[in-house]
């Protein structure tokens, strides 16, 4: 059974390469983001 672990995902190349030096190791790996506005309120929101 592989170990789980959860990755917070920026959108940058630190978080997914930790993320994919986690797989390589043998983990599945869980990303999470989070949402820090109100819908609609980003500058190119549709």
């Amino acid at each position: 059974m592989k170990k789980r672990t959860a990755v917070g995902m920026s959108g940058g190349t630190d978080s997914s390469v930790a993320a994919a030096l986690l797989v390589e190791q043998g983990y599945e790996v869980i990303g999470l983001t989070a949402h820090m506005w109100k819908e609609g309120s980003r500058c190119c929101s549709l």
